[in-house]
């Protein structure tokens, strides 16, 4: 039974480290996909602009160029918020914690997160066009949508850990009864 259980243990860590490195790889792809957007021009992508929306490259400089790279990363930002906690569970998980408090803080983070993605994204569609007419890069305009794929995953995610919360802590208890 013991050597069952290390066996899993020892595939749980080796899964995790490698997971580990895809969500690091992720991590530093996204600062780089903004900086290729920018570089490329490809503003309207970048910001996600409505498409009959026609923005003037020529006046993306000095202060217009850094209020659209900011509100251009706003997702993105929040994107690596929830890879970076999840980077932290697998962590755990690579140490062979599993069941435990930090685990659930950890996945309730992660949904937290995934809940930020699509806040963040309808935060950045409303500023967009504000920010962009305020430097005269677009006609003035704004975009407002409802996003709730992040959203909804996301609050399943803390439900799950709320579920899981209560389950460690009914385990504690009856491990307590002699």
């Amino acid at each position: 039974m013991e050597a069952v259980r290390e066996k899993l243990m020892e595939r749980l860590s080796v899964t995790s480290r490698r997971l580990q490195m895809v969500v690091l790889a992720l991590v530093a792809l996204t600062p780089v996909a903004v900086g290729l957007n920018v570089v490329l021009g490809t503003w309207a992508d970048f910001l996600h602009m409505p498409a009959d929306i026609a923005i003037d490259g020529t006046r993306i400089v000095g202060a217009g160029f850094i209020a659209a790279i900011a509100v251009g990363s706003i997702k993105p930002a929040a994107y690596m918020v929830a890879f970076w906690f999840l980077y932290r569970l697998l962590a755990l998980y690579r140490d062979g914690i599993v069941f435990a408090a930090a685990n659930v803080t950890a996945i309730r983070r992660i949904g937290w997160a995934l809940v930020a993605i699509d806040v963040a994204a309808m935060v950045q569609k409303a500023l967009t066009g504000p920010v962009l007419t305020a430097f005269r890069i677009t006609e003035g305009h704004i975009s407002l949508t409802l996003e709730v794929a992040f959203l909804t995953v996301g609050l399943f995610i803390v439900l799950v850990a709320h579920v899981m919360d209560m389950g460690r802590e009914l385990k504690e208890q009856d491990s307590l009864v002699i």
